[in-house]
């Protein structure tokens, strides 16, 4: 009766990575919905739906000709956002956005568990890799790209360690073919098996201890080569290579999005990787393990990547997790990397119990939560377009537009994917397409902002109506009211428009 009881239970160890990703599920289910890459990505999606064709120009930016080219290199995750946007809102999208995330995070647990052989260090692992996502939980393609990548990772990282067969490779040109029509981080795919050809060629000819033989690496080569053949399956052809090339070196792009750009010790995403990287070389130092070769290249790789950009520190955190679990395995005592295995039902019940606020932290059910007042202060309650939008989501502005339509327009960045979506046949100055707009159209965007010369630069362009955000725009807020040129003709908590008298 005691020994079925037991088989019964729950190891407490096990418990812990279980209540850290519920934690993780809490969090990344309150992470609001901002305008700038949901809305404009939605309606590409819509458009895929409906004409059964990839769109190729600007269409929506009046500053631009509406047939100016345009690549839309994730029309398939844009397209599997609207299926999923009209089958059950944005609400669906939400829950879909944690689910990949807590999957993806929990594959981090795995194989740092499967490395380290401690449950305890995988929740350590599933803690750090999952803070580090905090910057890019946003509802946008980029969401399709991390299983894929951690499928990459963990099927390599096993092969290299002798634990899988070569022929579970033939996966990962099987899912090049969804990633490279699905989002642009699937250079990444190729990139990590580039890293692992090197690097076990490297661990040959060192004669390190757990060396693949000449014909496994070969076999990598192959599978390389068939990665890079399927990415052909797209719209653009190999072409889709220097769509990804153009994009991270677009000077608009890189010079004006926080997100492109090198991290700061800001933010919680930020400090973890700096944290991590500290810890990372401690751990490295002092414990009696030496990265493989492969290991040293994806961390040198993954760190320079996070380095360039906020928005690369989540691969970093992928990647360098299980390297530093499994290092700092050897360096802690035994006794508490690997506690015995005592099962009891009670955890079960715990395991359970912790993902009951998860669940009630799902778009259906969060605003009968007790959060505090300043949370709601950044969302917008009863939003009936979507739940969980941003204030800066123009809600009221924008049907405030549809019924008094004309003009034309400048607008807030944020707010023009928005009116993609609920608007698009009113023309934006401007939206989060930036790559679209050329530089010196932001520059004078940014000038216009800080009411430089705003006028001059609106009558150049012919602007006669200004929608802008009073939390984002508060130079041009405050300019604005003190100039007699223009006239306020709607307000509410959030957004102004202005016309020109």
């Amino acid at each position: 009766m005691s020994s079925s009881r037991r088989s019964l239970g729950l190891a407490l160890d096990r418990v812990w990575p279980l209540v850290v990703l519920a934690g993780l599920g809490f969090y990344i289910s309150l992470v609001p919905q901002s305008p700038n890459d949901f809305w404009w990505h939605l309606r590409i999606g819509e458009r895929v739906f409906t004409t059964g064709a990839i769109p190729t120009t600007n269409m929506y930016g009046w500053t631009l000709p509406a047939d100016h080219p345009f690549t839309y290199g994730a029309w398939l995750g844009e397209y599997l956002m609207y299926v999923l946007f009209r089958w059950g809102g944005a609400s669906v999208l939400h829950v879909t956005r944690t689910a990949l995330a807590l999957l993806a995070l929990g594959l981090v647990g795995l194989e740092a568990k499967r490395v380290s052989g401690s449950w305890r260090l995988s929740s350590l692992a599933i803690a750090l890799s999952g803070l580090m996502t905090v910057n890019n939980l946003i509802v946008r393609p980029q969401l399709w790209s991390w299983i894929p990548f951690m499928g990459f990772y963990t099927l390599l990282r096993r092969f290299a360690d002798g634990k899988l067969r070569r022929e579970w490779l033939l996966a990962c040109p099987v899912v090049m073919t969804f990633w490279a029509n699905a989002h642009g981080a699937f250079v990444l795919g190729p990139v990590l098996l580039g890293i692992f050809i090197v690097g076990e060629a490297a661990r040959i000819l060192l004669r390190w201890s757990g060396a693949l033989a000449w014909r496994d690496v070969g076999w990598l080569g192959f599978i390389l080569a068939l990665c890079f053949l399927t990415t052909a399956v797209n719209p653009q052809g190999f072409g889709i290579y220097g769509y990804v090339f153009d994009l991270m070196t677009d000077p608009p792009s890189q010079g004006m999005v926080v997100e492109w750009q090198s991290p700061t010790p800001e933010g919680i995403a930020n400090t973890i990787f700096f944290v991590s990287i500290l810890i990372l070389f401690l751990v490295i130092a002092y414990a009696r393990y030496r990265p493989t070769p492969t290991e040293a290249l994806l961390i040198a790789g993954f760190l320079w990547l996070a380095w360039s950009g906020q928005r690369y520190v989540v691969w970093f955190g992928m990647v360098a997790m299980p390297v530093l679990l499994y290092a700092l395995a050897q360096l802690l005592p035994q006794r508490w990397v690997r506690a015995p295995a005592l099962k009891n039902a009670l955890n079960v019940v715990l395991a359970a119990v912790v993902w009951i606020p998860v669940l009630l932290a799902q778009p259906w059910f969060v605003e009968s939560l007790p959060l505090p007042e300043r949370y709601w202060e950044l969302v917008l309650r009863d939003a009936r377009i979507a739940p969980l939008q941003t204030v800066e989501t123009p809600v009221g502005a924008a049907a405030y537009l549809r019924e008094h339509p004309g003009g034309q327009l400048f607008n807030e960045m944020g707010y023009g994917s928005y009116l993609i979506w609920a608007l698009p046949e009113q023309g934006v100055f401007v939206d989060p397409r930036v790559e679209l707009y050329p530089l010196e159209i932001w520059e004078d965007y940014v000038r216009i902002n800080r009411s430089v010369r705003y006028n001059e630069l609106l009558d150049a362009y012919g602007v006669d109506r200004i929608l802008l955000s009073l939390r984002l725009q508060p130079e041009l807020a405050a300019a604005l009211p003190q100039d007699a040129r223009w006239q306020l003709e709607y307000e509410d908590d959030y957004a102004q428009i202005w016309r020109r008298n």
